[in-house]
């Protein structure tokens, strides 16, 4: 759990500093994901000792999410180059909230308090976001 959390978090760093060296988005992203690939087939082949393979409905779903997740990807690093990174981080994380609600509604998840109090904040995060980068931008200047 503490190596998936580092390397989230290394993702935002590597995506700030290819933006300061002035890397296309499109590159870094092509790269994460063909380094999972490799490193996903060494942990199966060698460590596992087992062959990757997936069912059909796995990869039928699989498919369309990865290129979703790409997709997100070259968002946020397009939206790096015109923001802080500490913003553009939370709004990631304030996004989790969707398969949350999502989850909620259709496969009826019961509702703890903190799970509700969280989901309950979200709007407030994203109203003081708004509010924070209205209060940055100069007068004239779109926000």
């Amino acid at each position: 759990m503490l190596l998936a959390l580092l390397s989230f978090s290394a993702l935002g760093v590597f995506h700030k500093l290819a933006e300061v060296k002035k890397c296309r988005p499109s590159a870094i992203t092509a790269l994460l994901y063909f380094w999972s690939l490799v490193f996903v087939f060494l942990l199966l082949t060698t460590v596992q000792r087992t062959t990757p393979a997936a069912p059909s409905s796995v990869v039928s779903i699989a498919l369309p999410f990865g290129v979703s997740a790409a997709v997100a990807i070259l968002a946020f690093q397009a939206g790096v180059r015109h923001g802080n990174i500490a913003t553009s981080w939370l709004a990631i994380n304030l996004s989790s909230g969707i398969p949350t609600v999502a989850s909620i509604l259709i496969y009826d998840e019961p509702v703890s308090l903190t799970k509700a109090i969280a989901l309950s904040l979200i709007p407030l995060a994203m109203l003081l976001l708004w509010k924070d980068k209205k209060s940055s931008t100069a007068p004239g200047e779109p926000s």
